[in-house]
C-alpha cells in the first residue's frame, strides 16, 4: 500500500520501504533524511501504524539501480533499525521523540550535507555501472533526520519489476 506520497515510500507488512538516491550517504552517515511532507509518516499513529521509535525497522530501495536496469529490477536493502539520535547538532530542534529520547530532528544547516547536489555520481552494483545525478537541494536537503543502523538479518535483495509491482504501488 502506498502512503499517498507516490513511490518514495511504501508501507508493507508493518515496515516502510523508502526509495532513495542517497543510499551510500545514508549508510556512511547512519542517517535518513525526510522532507516536511514525509514527516507525518514517522510521527502519526493509525490502524496498523505506530510512530517511529527506537527499534522500528525500515528498508531502503536503491533508486538509481532501478533506473539503471531500465526499470526492470528493484534493489532493496535492510532492514535498518531506527536508533535514538544521541548527540544532536547545535541548534537542532527535536520534532519527534520516543519516551523523551530524540528520534527525529530538524537539522539547522541541512545544506552542509551529507545529501548534496552532485552530477555524474558513479557506482557499480551487481555488475551494473550506474551514473546519476543527486538533487538534494530540490528537497531542501532533507532537513528532518533520524538515525539508522543495520539490523540483524540485513541483506540486499533484488526484485523483478512487473505490472502492479508492490514497490511501485
Amino acid at each position: 500500500m502506498a502512503w499517498g506520497y507516490g513511490p518514495s515510500v511504501i508501507h508493507r507488512d508493518g515496515c516502510d520501504y523508502w526509495r532513495t538516491w542517497f543510499l551510500q550517504e545514508c549508510e556512511h552517515e547512519g542517517l535518513f533524511g525526510l522532507t516536511i511532507g514525509h514527516l507525518p509518516l514517522v510521527r502519526t499513529k493509525g490502524v496498523g501504524v505506530i510512530p517511529y521509535h527506537a527499534g522500528t525497522l525500515v528498508y531502503l530501495e536503491d533508486a538509481p539501480y532501478f533506473h539503471a536496469t531500465e526499470k526492470k529490477r528493484h534493489r532493496v536493502v535492510g532492514p535498518y533499525e531506527v536508533v535514538t539520535a544521541g548527540q544532536l547538532p547545535e541548534d537542532a530542534n527535536v520534532v519527534h521523540h520516543d519516551h523523551g529520547r530524540p528520534i527525529v530532528w530538524h537539522e539547522p544547516h541541512p545544506e552542509q550535507g551529507p545529501w548534496l547536489n552532485r552530477s555524474n555520481v558513479k557506482r557499480t552494483i551487481d555488475g551494473v555501472v550506474i551514473t546519476f545525478r543527486q538533487m538534494a537541494g530540490t528537497f531542501g536537503y532533507f532537513p528532518y533526520r533520524f538515525r539508522i543502523k543495520r539490523a540483524p538479518g540485513w541483506k540486499s535483495t533484488t526484485y523483478e519489476h512487473y505490472v502492479g509491482c508492490w514497490l511501485c504501488a
